[in-house]
């Protein structure tokens, strides 16, 4: 019934705000900055949109097994790799990106978590085409792609803990 009433007031696709809702917020809540928080929560209530960019081709949701790497230069990161399956990453404003940023630690270590502006140079979005024709998903590649400090959600190498608690809110859990 709700879905039928937003429909025939023709108000936007609640999909497009699920990332942004219940993952970008959650995750800002538990581990982000108060700067970070105050930018990106009203422009969330305002309707940007978010996608997620955890999964990679060779690993899947295994986020163990990321290959996409942030190397630290003065003022923030420079991020090389690629993710798949990103919902609505076309149309997103904002990702949730992990990355691999101590190739050296031990799989669920060396991973940070960061904020990324979709519209950064080096950011190369393509839509997947499912067998229905839908372009749901899409493959995000990042090619020398920085983003600076304030991006990051929490403690460089300590990704895991925010990931956790952005897959929490994901699950419907409480963080």
């Amino acid at each position: 019934a709700i879905f039928e009433a937003l429909a025939r007031a023709d108000a936007p696709r609640l999909v497009l705000h699920f990332v942004a809702l219940h993952h970008a917020a959650a995750t800002l809540l538990y581990g982000g900055t108060q700067p970070q928080r105050d930018r990106h929560l009203p422009a969330i209530q305002r309707g940007a949109v978010w996608c997620q960019g955890f999964s990679e081709p060779g690993a899947g949701s295994d986020l163990a097994m990321l290959s996409t790497r942030a190397a630290s230069v003065d003022g923030g990161y420079v991020v090389t790799g690629q993710k798949a399956w990103a919902s609505l990453a076309m149309y997103a404003d904002w990702c949730l990106l992990l990355a691999r940023t101590d190739p050296q630690a031990a799989p669920r270590k060396g991973i940070s978590y960061f904020l990324l502006d979709m519209t950064t140079p080096g950011i190369d979005v393509r839509p997947v085409k499912q067998a229905t024709g839908e372009e749901h998903f899409a493959e995000i590649f990042l090619s020398d792609v920085f983003i600076p400090a304030d991006c990051l959600v929490g403690p460089a190498n300590q990704g895991w803990q925010v990931a956790q608690a952005t897959l929490a809110a994901e699950r419907g859990e409480t963080i």
